[in-house]
């Protein structure tokens, strides 16, 4: 059979074509397996990569979170802390300056002059007490002076008259009796009242409610700050009451039983450092003024005395307070006492392994002395210790896995 040439160039066309068509379709298929395998081979390696866990008790943070935290550390320190001795006792009063204050007379107060907290001078007036009885006793030594008067002018006429030999003797020495009689009356009468405080006198202007016209002026015998007072304006008191409390609060004393064992180590006039629960972090200091010569047979204890400072008034009288002795030093391994946490009964630190990188460290504690803490176990000379900010790493330690609000830190519990 023959072909047309025209159908032979139409032929040719149509198999170049499809020769050309299933070499692509190869190519596709080809490049589309290997696609397929590479998808495969990345998601089996991604499934079985793991994030890497920090080592336990560590946590990691980001810059931000480690500004944000305030993160401070210090230096393990190998140097000498003091060795003291810790006794109980309550704080009190400097009985030595400490004034119960009562009224000499018997009356009814009218004002009152120093509240709660005031602070007092000397002879500084307390309150106003209409009084009755000074009313009296006022008016008796103004009588007693009027009859000193008369007496000592009738002397002065009996003398005249004994020189002019008008009268006799007898009756000049009677009438020089009179006038000794009437000076003795009028030193009684001073004397009450200078007895019942009126020895400084009270305002000019009575105040508004006073009646017998004598106001008795209740002073301050001492410096200090009025620390209790048991009277109200109207109130009736009588001389034996005590109506202000007035006490030097810049020092004040604390009470102890020192136990038989430690006699040799304190002595009056030994250092003490004194703390209160509720001031955490701060130290008053005193010393130990007064130890006793006897020891108590039932609790085989001596009774001392400690002074403590307190110009700031930081602490009241009453409150229950720790009195460490110093009683040496010794060559120890110390941090500050703010580095120290506790949980579950344990205690610990963290330590800055790396930047950004802290590891909790457990550890055993001594004595403790001008706001550092002695360290037995768990540490060892240099290492750099968190300081400020170690709650915030306790926090995230307890989380295990940080939720990002503190700038991507991570940490796993101990």
């Amino acid at each position: 059979m023959r072909v047309r040439p025209g159908w032979t160039k139409w032929l040719v066309i149509v198999v170049v074509t499809l020769s050309a068509a299933g070499l692509l379709g190869w190519y596709i298929y080809e490049r589309y397996e290997h696609d397929e395998h590479a998808d495969h081979d990345s998601s089996k390696h991604t499934e079985t990569k793991e994030p890497e866990a920090p080592p336990p008790g560590q946590v990691k943070l980001t810059p931000e979170a480690v500004q944000l935290a305030k993160i401070e550390t210090a230096l393990v320190v190998l140097g000498p802390l003091d060795n003291r001795v810790s006794f109980n006792g309550e704080l009190v009063f400097n009985e030595e300056r400490l004034a119960k204050i009562h009224s000499r007379v018997p009356g009814r107060v009218v004002k009152i002059v120093a509240d709660y907290g005031h602070m007092v001078k000397p002879g500084d007036v307390l309150a106003l007490i209409d009084s009755v009885e000074l009313s009296q006793a006022q008016m008796g030594s103004r009588q007693a002076a009027a009859k000193l008067n008369a007496a000592q002018k009738a002397y002065d006429r009996a003398r005249l008259l004994y020189e002019g030999k008008a009268i006799s003797r007898a009756e000049l020495q009677e009438r020089q009796a009179r006038l000794e009689v009437e000076r003795a009356d009028l030193d009684y009468a001073r004397n009450r009242l200078r007895l019942l405080g009126s020895g400084g006198a009270a305002p000019a202007s009575l105040p508004t409610g006073s009646r017998s016209g004598a106001t008795f002026a209740l002073r301050s015998p001492i410096a200090g700050r009025v620390v209790d007072r048991k009277v109200t304006p109207g109130l009736v008191v009588k001389e034996d009451e005590d109506l202000f409390t007035v006490a030097d609060t810049t020092a004040l004393w604390c009470f102890v039983q020192i136990p038989e064992k430690d006699l040799s180590s304190v002595n009056a006039g030994s250092q003490a450092t004194i703390t209160v629960s509720s001031l955490p972090g701060e130290e008053f200091p005193g010393r130990v003024d007064y130890l006793a010569d006897m020891v108590d047979k039932a609790t085989r204890t001596v009774r001392a005395r400690v002074r403590v400072d307190n110009p700031n008034n930081r602490l009241k009288a009453g409150m229950f307070a720790n009195i460490a002795v110093r009683v040496g030093q010794r060559t120890v391994l110390s941090i500050p006492e703010t580095a120290v946490l506790a949980a579950n009964g344990e205690l610990f630190v963290f330590v800055e392994m790396a930047p950004r990188t802290y590891q909790k460290h457990l550890i055993k504690t001594g004595v403790k002395g001008g706001g550092r803490v002695e360290v037995l176990e768990g540490l060892d000379a240099a290492e750099p210790v968190v300081v400020r900010g170690g709650f915030t790493l306790k926090s995230e330690l307890e989380k295990g896995v940080s939720r990002g609000g503190l700038g991507g830190g991570h940490g796993h519990a101990h």
